[in-house]
């Protein structure tokens, strides 16, 4: 093995743990709701994993699909080697996580003015923040080939017609969830969870605030959107007492009513600006990622409790402690 193979074996095992470590970081920070930071560590892991894919590559272990597809059931085995340390090991990388460290001293996320948008170049992963060059001025791949990591798409990048459709399956997903299951049961907190009742009125009191935000940005010109935190499950224990007949009739009523806001919109409707103190101007679909994304959260939630109390498992749920108990 030569002295360039075995840099690229100890590069391959860096760079793919310091990606990992970085994916996972991420999903965390989109936990505890700071998706600025979440979106500077998805850029930081995609870094990664070009550089471990470049390494790969070097080293001869990417061959046709054929090969690739018998080695997989071969077992592929890397040399262990020592890597050193495996992330912030650049000075912008660094620069950048300390903006975060600064933040979250101060109990926030990043701000639009404090993090742009983030550009990887997909065949060197080069870093870069803001408006994106013509071509990287590492390796010269042209603009097109960078990876996105926009504040326009830190929701998510569904567009008008999947949210619309994930905000209608909403509606038969809550419905069937709570079939069969009694007024106690669905008063009930889950493994110190909340309650069935108190995550159904959670989306109810959601739905309105989006509709709330979606009817200001369609009616007002580029409004100020709050940055405050809308109702938090705390508050959504008062629906417990409350029948689970007249707790479905208000999300149906309240869905009903987003539903008929957003059927028809056109694209420059979707496109329409609000002002978020923490996103910077951001488009309406922005807005319907993040609430399909917060609903399809608590969704696997409730189904998993719907699981454990039918069939008597007693497993604590990892989806998004820190929104669930924020």
């Amino acid at each position: 093995m030569t002295t360039n193979d075995a840099d690229d074996r100890r590069l391959l095992v860096s760079m793919s743990v310091g990606q990992t470590a970085y994916a996972v970081w991420a999903k965390q920070a989109r936990r505890e709701r700071f998706f600025n930071i979440a979106r500077l560590l998805e850029a930081s892991a995609a870094v990664k994993r070009v550089r471990a894919e470049q390494a790969m590559r070097r080293l001869g272990e990417v061959a046709q699909t054929l090969t690739n597809i018998n080695r997989a059931l071969a077992g592929l085995e890397p040399e262990a080697a020592a890597t050193g340390p495996v992330t912030g090991t650049s000075a912008f990388q660094r620069e950048l996580l300390e903006r975060a460290a600064r933040a979250l001293a101060d109990g926030r996320d990043l701000t639009y003015t404090e993090l742009g948008d983030l550009f990887v170049c997909s065949t060197c992963g080069r870093l870069m923040e803001g408006d994106p060059p013509a071509f990287c001025p590492e390796c010269g791949t042209v603009r097109e080939g960078f990876l996105d990591f926009r504040i326009v798409d830190g929701m998510g990048t569904l567009g008008p017609h999947a949210i619309v459709r994930r905000l209608e399956q909403g509606l038969k997903t809550v419905q069937a969830l709570v079939a069969g299951l009694s007024e106690e049961q669905l008063a009930m907190p889950v493994n110190g969870f909340p309650a069935f009742k108190d995550l159904i009125g959670h989306l109810t009191d959601m739905d309105i605030v989006f509709r709330e935000r979606a009817w200001m940005i369609l009616e007002t010109n580029q409004p100020k959107l709050s940055s405050a935190h809308p109702p938090t499950l705390r508050s959504a224990v008062k629906y417990r007492t409350m029948p689970i007949d007249e707790l479905i009739e208000q999300y149906t009523t309240s869905r009903q009513q987003t539903l008929g806001l957003l059927r028809g919109l056109t694209q420059a409707a979707w496109q329409r600006i609000g002002h978020h103190e923490i996103y910077g101007p951001v488009p309406l679909l922005h807005q319907g990622n993040w609430v399909v994304a917060h609903e399809q959260g608590h969704l696997i939630e409730l189904a998993q409790m719907r699981h454990n109390m039918l069939y008597g498992h007693n497993r604590v749920i990892d989806i998004a402690q820190e929104i669930l108990h924020p």
